[in-house]
């Protein structure tokens, strides 16, 4: 899924949660749950701070796109690379 997307999305609340556990390879989770328990603690110091991090995950995901990569080898070729390999260890065993 695109990055820019987790904000058109209508199953969460701007995204944030989700971006930031993509940028950062952790599970969206742990980021909600640590939220959702400062709110206990401080409600209008968490509000700002999502949505200092909505304004921050947005402008990062505008001024950044990523593009999709593509291959350098063509499908084809590596699939016959993986057969060729499968017939040589065959031929050693």
């Amino acid at each position: 899924m695109p990055q820019a997307a987790t904000f058109n999305r209508s199953d969460t609340l701007l995204g944030v949660c989700e971006a930031i556990g993509q940028d950062l390879g952790i599970n969206p989770l742990w980021i909600r749950l640590a939220l959702t328990l400062g709110l206990f603690w401080n409600a209008a110091a968490i509000v700002g701070l999502y949505a200092a991090l909505a304004v921050a995950v947005y402008a990062a995901r505008r001024l950044t796109p990523v593009t999709a990569a593509q291959p350098s080898v063509a499908p084809a070729a590596l699939a016959a690379d993986n057969d060729a390999g499968a017939v040589e260890v065959k031929a050693a065993a």
